[in-house]
């Protein structure tokens, strides 16, 4: 039998196309975390929402989790995601209500009932790690419960997006991403270069939706494109689509897609100043910490295909 699958996501534009990835590829979600960043915990829950309806599957349950960081105040990128999550994506006229309030609790008695039940449960992680951080520091035996864990997040070689050192989901939580990367669990690390690394051209993103018939979901997936294109113009002048969120979404779908990685021990930088949320990568296994999968490039073929299908109904 196939494990569950958790997401557990902060809701921004690259969050709702990793969503659509995993439902057009068979892996629907059993359920949904969310967690601020992107945009805070209400709106992030209600973006997610949004997607499932569009999707066609508005009963897979989302529970409300951590509105902010162990120690951090709330963060926020909505210069990137526009000021409604989804880059003003048009959304369904009515939505379901979320399934519960307390994310923490919730995975606390999945992660117990798979122990209980001989099986494990797979997490996505695609926001800040304070969900699942609260869970491991609450009931540390709920580890046993988790099966891969997939996290887009971090950093292979340094080269942060919020800061020269630092990636946003790491960044937003430092002190919860340390728990996490450094709790043993089966992990594979999405980091931000292999992301800006994997790429679709605007002119073939184009003539994917050209192609499409008219429908709702169409309509959303090309306004989320659309958006996530013009965002990346406005930085580098260049028309292309970058898979962030979408590329740890085609990891969990299919991980031979990964044709090269890396394993090594982690730590977060946690001192305030330059390298805060800075995740420090060591090959030698000298930091003692258990080794993870840190991805560094997959086959891009099979990551446009997965995309490609997610797009329409």
């Amino acid at each position: 039998m196939r494990n569950r699958l958790i997401l557990d996501t902060d809701g921004g534009v690259d969050d709702a196309q990793a969503l659509l990835m995993l439902i057009a590829a068979g892996r629907v979600p059993d359920a949904v975390t969310t967690v601020f960043g992107n945009v805070d915990l209400e709106t992030a829950t209600g973006n997610i929402l949004s997607v499932l309806t569009h999707a066609g599957v508005p009963a897979v349950p989302v529970h409300k989790g951590a509105a902010a960081a162990l120690i951090n105040p709330p963060i926020a990128a909505r210069e990137i995601h526009g000021e409604d999550g989804l880059g003003g994506a048009p959304r369904p006229a009515t939505l379901p209500q979320a399934a519960g309030e307390d994310a923490v609790a919730f995975l606390i008695a999945e992660l117990r009932a798979a122990i209980a039940g001989g099986w494990r449960v797979d997490l996505m992680m695609i926001g800040p790690l304070t969900n699942l951080a609260l869970v491991l520091r609450q009931a540390p035996d709920c580890a046993a419960g988790v099966g891969r864990l997939v996290i887009m997040g971090g950093t292979i070689d340094g080269r942060g997006n919020v800061t020269p050192a630092a990636e946003f989901n790491i960044y937003a939580d430092p002190e919860a991403a340390q728990i996490v990367l450094t709790a043993g669990l089966d992990c594979t690390l999405v980091p931000w270069e292999a992301c800006a690394d994997h790429r679709m051209p605007g002119d073939q993103v184009a003539a994917l939706f050209a192609g499409l018939p008219d429908g709702d979901l169409t309509r959303f997936s090309a306004a989320l494109s659309v958006h996530a294109m013009r965002v990346i113009k406005g930085f580098t002048g260049k028309d292309y689509f970058r898979f962030v969120d979408p590329l740890a979404a085609a990891v969990l779908i299919e991980p031979g897609i990964v044709t090269e990685s890396l394993r090594a021990s982690l730590a977060v930088s946690l001192a305030p100043g330059l390298t805060r949320g800075m995740v420090v990568v060591d090959p030698s296994g000298r930091l003692g910490t258990p080794p993870v999968t840190l991805v560094r490039r997959c086959d891009i073929a099979r990551v446009i295909a997965l995309y490609s299908a997610s797009v329409s109904a």
